[in-house]
């Protein structure tokens, strides 16, 4: 399969969970409500008294049946909701909406529908949450921790010159840059800004509130899909309005430089791969010839890299003599816990080759082939050795900040809230 087909595979497979939302969450409650009538029936069944408290009387009692009727209706509401969103998305991303699709199947009888899978889903899941984080007025007080940091050491450290004085808007990278708001911002200020983003299902919806809904809003639920540590089902399905901003382009007075917004879809090191010495991936320039950035702003990034030193390389070189890298956020390490090497993995390995996977045997082989290869380079470094490695690269650490309590798409309804 060509590099183009996998493409257009992967935008189907997005579109797919765009277009089945509503459809997985209501079969997954669907499953749940199954589950509550069977645990009803089974201890019926096998009751030998009928003495109070059963089964029944205490399930009957916390949530009558027409309550359930009530709250099954809530909830599809809540998913249609969704729904219409991701619709507008899909809309406006030139594919077909749900309700096309479903149209579709009941007109082309030989059209077989190709479901999507927990996981694909779980990342619409996400969308949302983001969406929520970045773009509603609920969602202020949670993203303003962190990007008034970030704004407030790019005043500092690279102030945008009075009228009399200005030149061209500093360049600013912002990659991991999700639903678009911080690079917003940032261009908001005056700097030409650049996002970037690796996920397709976030790179859509970006797109959607940065380019496709002037002065419009919508609804949406973004903790539905959650069932853990609740306390109400109103929870779950309250609604925030989103966007809370429109993407406008920024006002330019007359002989002003213009910013420039641009957003990116792609690895993070494919695509600035270019600023790295002896590279001619653009237009047969060297990396040295190419525009670079004056600053890359990060927010919850660095720990998303395979492999941190290609993350810390490249930004390096991507700057200016004098460019500010500035990145907040914890040390997660997205690509961490899978392909652990376990004592039996090691039983038979060459452990004294040079070659990689002759340092493991075939079980662990076996046991990790359907992981993405990511994975299975990724390294959990702490701080002090990311510090060292960011000093060893050439940056000179001007600041350093601890106990900055901030959270990231957290339900603040939630009987569980995690602090970074």
């Amino acid at each position: 399969m060509s590099n183009e087909d996998e493409e257009r595979r992967h935008f189907q497979q997005v579109c797919n969970s765009y277009q089945q939302y509503a459809t997985f969450h209501q079969a997954i409650e669907q499953g749940v409500n199954h589950r509550r009538e069977r645990l009803l029936s089974s201890m019926n069944e096998n009751a030998v008294q009928k003495s109070e408290p059963t089964v029944e009387s205490i399930l009957q009692k916390s949530l009558p049946q027409l309550q359930r009727k009530k709250n099954n209706e809530l909830f599809c509401q809540a998913t249609i909701r969704n729904q219409y969103f991701l619709d507008n998305v899909l809309k406006h991303a030139g594919a077909m909406t749900s309700q096309e699709i479903s149209r579709y199947r009941n007109e082309c009888t030989a059209f077989e529908v190709e479901w999507t899978t927990e996981d694909q889903i779980s990342k619409i899941d996400s969308v949302l949450k983001s969406i929520y984080r970045d773009w509603s007025i609920e969602g202020k007080e949670e993203r303003s921790v962190v990007y008034a940091k970030l704004l407030s050491a790019l005043d500092k450290y690279l102030p945008i010159k009075s009228d009399d004085d200005r030149g061209p808007a500093p360049r600013v990278a912002v990659p991991g840059s999700g639903l678009g708001r911080l690079a917003f911002e940032i261009y908001s200020k005056g700097y030409s800004s650049q996002g970037s983003d690796f996920s397709l299902p976030m790179l859509l919806a970006s797109d959607f509130i940065l380019n496709g809904c002037t002065n419009r809003q919508f609804a949406i639920s973004p903790w539905i899909h959650e069932t853990k540590n609740v306390k109400s089902l109103q929870d779950r399905l309250r609604t925030v309005n989103v966007p809370d901003a429109v993407a406008a382009v920024k006002p330019i007075k007359d002989g002003e430089a213009a910013p420039d917004f641009t957003m990116l879809a792609g690895e993070f090191v494919s695509l600035y791969s270019h600023f790295l010495p002896g590279s001619r991936c653009v237009g047969n320039q060297q990396a040295d010839s190419v525009e670079k950035f004056n600053a890359v702003v990060c927010s919850f990034f660095i720990d998303t890299a395979p492999n941190l030193p290609h993350y810390l390389i490249t930004i390096y070189h991507m700057l200016k003599n004098g460019g500010l890298f500035i990145s907040i956020g914890p040390l997660m390490w997205h690509f961490s816990g899978f392909g652990t090497v376990i004592p039996g993995d090691l039983d038979g390995a060459l452990k004294t080759s040079d070659v990689e996977e002759d340092f493991v045997n075939a079980k662990h082989k076996h046991r990790t082939k359907h992981l993405d290869r990511r994975y299975l380079q990724s390294v959990d470094f702490t701080w002090e050795e990311t510090r060292a490695m960011i000093v060893n690269c050439g940056f000179e650490i001007v600041e350093e900040e601890f106990d900055i309590k901030t959270r990231y798409t957290c339900d603040e309804m939630s009987m569980k809230k995690v602090d970074y």
